[in-house]
Formats: structure tokens, C-alpha cells, sequence
């Protein structure tokens, strides 16, 4: 029988796995992950969309026009500008991701806000809009003094990535309508619908049509749904009343979870949420946001405005609506006036969407919210 010597055995060997061992595939993922900043500089947790970063810093101590800040990335990806480079943020910047691969590329527009105003108005017409590059899906914008902020969310991020091959606004379970509003050029169009086979296999076979003040976090969207809805931005006036116009169809059948029909109609919400933001910081190793667990409970919480009843409204005509703050907690107005209290407005298609537990179909169109504050 033939031997083989030690050397020829190790060559052998060495040829054989570098036959069945491919190199590992680079990756093909472009994102940025994370923002590094001195966390004492900034009132707010940054907020990293899908295709857009807010950093909310305490006035002077920056000088916007040679800001700096480093940031982390997919596995692999660079960006351009360098992250730790110095740019001018008087305006936004954007900054191009491109994955490992060289195959994929990602762009983020970058906002540094000084935070000496809420960026938030008092009125809300949802006439201002734009429309994600990439996966076609609204995104409403708030336009104050020229400029555009961000303050708007919902989970269409989230629903793009339980279905494929979505290129049009009106796929998504939050959008606008320009021939179904009250006033302006367009209203915002909450509806509930199926997730697809990915949703259901996550046993969230729904989701409802929402939009709130705040911001959502895709990383998170199909494991931890709750986690992943930050309500809430910075705020610096006392509100009294929650006021709007608004229309509502119910879907034919509620189901839950697993799609099996309950018996009860789907009803709407409209709800808005005043915190105390540096109480929640302090209580919560620096979390600066309600999430979808907490935002009606959370013990930082000041003061709630909310529908009363959300079933289906009566003709087709939108229907006014003005509900008081109800306030559970006191509040320091000096503190407030210098932006420690945070506010969220939230609206959904399916008040108990949260839970997977909603009527495909039930469409909620709203228009000409208001905010009304103390003089």
C-alpha cells in the first residue's frame, strides 16, 4: 500500500479545503448604524431615519458652520463626506453610504439644529411631502421659517421591508391623498393592510396606517415593533386643546395575530402625549423617547389629548374634532419654555394595531390638525 509522508498529507489537505472554502462574500449593506456625539451637548437622542440624520444640539456650544461628528457603518461600508470631517451645517448636508461590495450605495441627508425653538408648528396641513428614492413611500414634512424639519414618522419603513416590489405612495399603509382633502393640496391617508407572507411569518400579519410626531427605527420594525416607534421631539409651549378634521371607514373584519376574526368593529385614534423628557432621561439611562410600550403610561408623561371615540364617522364629509389636555402631573413652565418637555402626536388607522389586532381596509384621512397652547 502506498504511504503517504506527513508534508504530502498537510498539501493534500490544504488543497482540498481551499477547493470547498469560497472567499466570504463582502457585504452588501450601506447604512450608518450609529452617531457619536457627546451626549451632554445633545437634549435628544440622534435620530437616524432611513434616509435622513437629526441631531438636535444645545445652543452655543457648536458652531454649526464647522460642525464635526463621527458616526458607525455596515460592516465594510464607506462614506462620503469622512465621517469626524468638518462641514458647514447651516445647511443640510448629504452624506453618500457605499457598501462593502462597491454594489450598493445609500444617501442620508444630515440636519444639525440648534435647540433654541421647537422645530415643531402649531398647525399641520400635511401639504408638504416627499417621496422616498428608493422604496416610493411617503414622508411628511413640516416647513417653519423656510426651513424643512423632519418631525414626521410612521412605520412605511418598516412595511418595506416585509414586502417586495412596492413603487407607488399608495401601496403603503401611509400616504396622501390630493382628491380626498379638506382644505390645501393635499391630507394624510392612514389605511390598514396585510404585511405579506414575511409579516405573517413574524406573526404581524397587519399593519395599521400611522403617523406621529417622532421617529421610527427600520432596524428593529419586524422583531420589535414597539421598540421601534420614538415619539416625541422637543416642544416648548403649554397645549390646551387637540383640534382637527378628520374622516374615518372602517375594514370589514377584525382580525388578530394569527388572522383569526374577532368580533368587534375597528375604530381609529387620534391621540397627543406631552412628557417630561429629561425626567425620562434620568429615569431611563438616558432614553429621550416614549416608544410604543409606554407612550399612554409612562410616569414622565405631563398631560394627554385623546379621541374619545374613534368608530366610523357619520357621511362623507370630514368631521371636526377639539379635545382637551388632560393634565395628570404638574409641569415647571420655565422648564418647558427652555425645552425639556417633549410632545407626540400620533394617529393610526387601527387603534389596537399596535397588537396586530385591526380591519384591513379601515382608512383614516386627516387634515388641519392644531395644536392650541397657552398665550
Amino acid at each position: 500500500m502506498l504511504k503517504l509522508r506527513p508534508f504530502f498529507l498537510v498539501l493534500l489537505t490544504a488543497l482540498f479545503l481551499s477547493s470547498c472554502i469560497k472567499d466570504e462574500a463582502q457585504n452588501m449593506e450601506a447604512d450608518i448604524t450609529q452617531v457619536v456625539i457627546d451626549p451632554s451637548t445633545t437634549p435628544m437622542t440622534p435620530i437616524i431615519g432611513n434616509n435622513t440624520i437629526v441631531l438636535y444640539v444645545s445652543p452655543n456650544i457648536y458652531d454649526v458652520t464647522k460642525f464635526k461628528f463621527d458616526f458607525k457603518t455596515t460592516e465594510g461600508a464607506k462614506v462620503s463626506p469622512a465621517a469626524g470631517s468638518e462641514q458647514d451645517f447651516s445647511a443640510p448636508i448629504t452624506y453618500t453610504v457605499t457598501s462593502q461590495d462597491g454594489q450598493f450605495n445609500k444617501q442620508y441627508t444630515v440636519q444639525v439644529i440648534e435647540l433654541s425653538e421647537s422645530t415643531i408648528p402649531n398647525e399641520f396641513a400635511f401639504d408638504n411631502y416627499i417621496i422616498d428614492a428608493a422604496k416610493h413611500y411617503t414622508i411628511f414634512v413640516d416647513v417653519v421659517n423656510g426651513k424643512t424639519f423632519d418631525n414626521w414618522a410612521s412605520g412605511n419603513g418598516g412595511f418595506a421591508i416585509s414586502q417586495t416590489g412596492l413603487n407607488n405612495p399608495e401601496q403603503y399603509p401611509t400616504t396622501f391623498t390630493t382628491t380626498d382633502k379638506r382644505s390645501g393640496t393635499s391630507a394624510a391617508l392612514l389605511e390598514t393592510k396585510l404585511t405579506g407572507a414575511l409579516g405573517a411569518m413574524f406573526g404581524k400579519p397587519i399593519a395599521a396606517g400611522n403617523l406621529f410626531i417622532g421617529s421610527f427605527n427600520t432596524n428593529s420594525a419586524l422583531l420589535d415593533p414597539l421598540n421601534a416607534t420614538r415619539f416625541g421631539l422637543p416642544y416648548n409651549r403649554i397645549p390646551l386643546a387637540l383640534e382637527g378634521y378628520y374622516k374615518y371607514s372602517p375594514g370589514p373584519k377584525v382580525t388578530d395575530k394569527n388572522m383569526k376574526e374577532v368580533n368587534m368593529a375597528d375604530s381609529c385614534d387620534i391621540y397627543a402625549v406631552l412628557y417630561n423628557r429629561e425626567e425620562l432621561a434620568a429615569t431611563e439611562k438616558g432614553r429621550t423617547y416614549l416608544n410604543g410600550g409606554d407612550i399612554l403610561t409612562h410616569k414622565s408623561i405631563v398631560a394627554i389629548a385623546r379621541l374619545e371615540n374613534g368608530s366610523k364617522t357619520e357621511g362623507t364629509g370630514f368631521v371636526h374634532f377639539r379635545v382637551p389636555f388632560q393634565y395628570k402631573a404638574a409641569f415647571n413652565e420655565r422648564l418647558v419654555f427652555n425645552m425639556d418637555y417633549n410632545l407626540a402626536i400620533v394617529m393610526s388607522s387601527s387603534k389596537y394595531g399596535d397588537q396586530f389586532l385591526g380591519a384591513v381596509g379601515s382608512k383614516l384621512t386627516v387634515d388641519d390638525i392644531k395644536i392650541i397652547t397657552q398665550q
